[in-house]
């Protein structure tokens, strides 16, 4: 997470988390709500082109007749229409160009936000598991785990930060994981570069009885409890590559769940004894990093289903919700369009856009976070009724300015 823009909406997310009392809800409804404030104005430019361009459509009809077998000429002519009444197209594209930045910048954001709290999950649950057993202090910090886990739960998903899907494995690019716990191998991909920038490990946090736990602290714990393995701060081979994208799965540094832990961390962890001789003379215990994951995973309600096999996330929705809102907003911007008698670029390339965007927030969603599908909801359900509000107000102009 290091462009400035995915690193403010991560604070403005954790700061409007604070102010509404760890509310994923309302957090989420209102940084969606200031998001679409900014992009307000590009929209209503791009109304008032749409209606310049209605006026004039006859003369562009008229240009494509004349200069159907000349496409070169007809764009020059086209332009030069267009530049006398005042019309730039550019403004037709500009609600886009800044949707697809912010809508990554989001994406990401949000993933880093999981992320952390896994990896807060992770920690408070290796700090219950190495108390003494039985004892009041164990049992305080089990249920501050548990309460942790608990307040992933939003709406009908279990956990926010998975998929709100039933499907698990791979479906092209897309990761499709629908278990309610994090799987190992998506915590475990994390590089040493990203760990190292991630702000839960170099600020720490305030958990729930209002203690302050440091990011050294953190890692500290999870390498002592087999869970991670490096030097605090240590951000791998990235020297002289500026966080390019050769660090994305660099994990020389700090690492999660590491392949080779030792027999007593094991022990202790997990209750595992096997261990094999390796070359220096010593042992090593056979359980990885992901053993003592998983198994301490496992006491989460929902975690694991009865039957034995892994319980879905969700049940699907929130993708086909985003997909629709998509949708809606398409159909709706194509009829304006064909019953104000354009026929431009513009509304080839939206017609063409109909189903593909919609196609994407599914596969998007599906294999992203609960708390993005949700964002990516609503901020189609409030482009959508701008879009009608600034429709139905230029409609009321036009009405007043043909009476006169």
């Amino acid at each position: 997470m290091t462009f400035f823009l995915t690193r403010w909406f991560y604070y403005l997310m954790q700061f409007l988390y604070r102010l509404f009392n760890d509310s994923y809800l309302l957090t989420i409804l209102v940084s969606t709500l200031l998001l679409r404030l900014v992009q307000i104005y590009p929209d209503i430019s791009n109304r008032k082109t749409q209606l310049k361009t209605a006026e004039i459509q006859p003369e562009i009809n008229e240009l494509q007749k004349r200069y159907e077998k000349d496409p070169q000429k007809l764009r020059e002519e086209q332009n030069k229409l267009m530049k006398k009444h005042g019309i730039n197209t550019l403004t037709s594209c500009l609600p886009m160009l800044l949707i697809f930045p912010l809508f990554f910048c989001f994406l990401n954001a949000f993933r880093c936000w999981g992320n952390e709290e896994t990896i807060t999950l992770m920690y408070e649950t290796a700090v219950a598991q190495t108390m003494e057993e039985g004892s009041e202090e164990r049992a305080r910090a089990e249920q501050q785990a548990m309460d942790t886990f608990n307040g992933f739960r939003f709406l009908w998903v279990k956990n926010i930060w998975q998929p709100d899907n039933f499907i698990s494995g791979n479906l092209l690019l897309f990761r499709m994981d629908g278990e309610v716990i994090t799987p190992a191998k998506n915590i475990s991909m994390l590089s040493s570069n990203v760990l190292k920038n991630m702000p839960l490990l170099q600020k720490g946090y305030t958990d729930k009885s209002g203690k302050f736990v440091s990011g050294e602290e953190i890692w500290n714990t999870l390498v002592d409890a087999g869970l991670a393995s490096g030097e605090y701060g240590d951000a791998g081979n990235t020297s002289g590559c500026n966080s390019c994208s050769s660090c994305s799965t660099d994990k020389t540094g700090m690492s999660l769940l590491p392949e080779k832990i030792s027999p007593e961390i094991a022990k202790k962890m997990i209750g595992v004894e096997t261990s094999k001789q390796v070359d220096d003379g010593g042992s090593q215990s056979t359980a990885t990093g992901t053993d003592i994951y998983n198994a301490l995973m496992k006491r989460y309600p929902d975690a694991i289903s009865k039957n034995g096999k892994t319980p879905a996330n969700g049940f699907l929705i929130m993708p086909f919700l985003a997909a629709g809102m998509q949708l809606v907003s398409t159909i709706i911007s194509m009829r304006r369009t064909k019953k104000e008698g354009q026929q431009n670029e513009q509304a080839k390339q939206m017609n063409a856009m109909m189903y593909f965007f919609p196609v994407m927030s599914i596969l998007i969603c599906m294999s992203s976070t609960t708390a993005f599908a949700f964002y990516w909801t609503v901020s189609g359900a409030i482009q959508l009724i701008s879009t009608l509000i600034i429709n139905a107000v230029f409609d009321r102009k036009k009405k007043k300015e043909a009476a006169k």
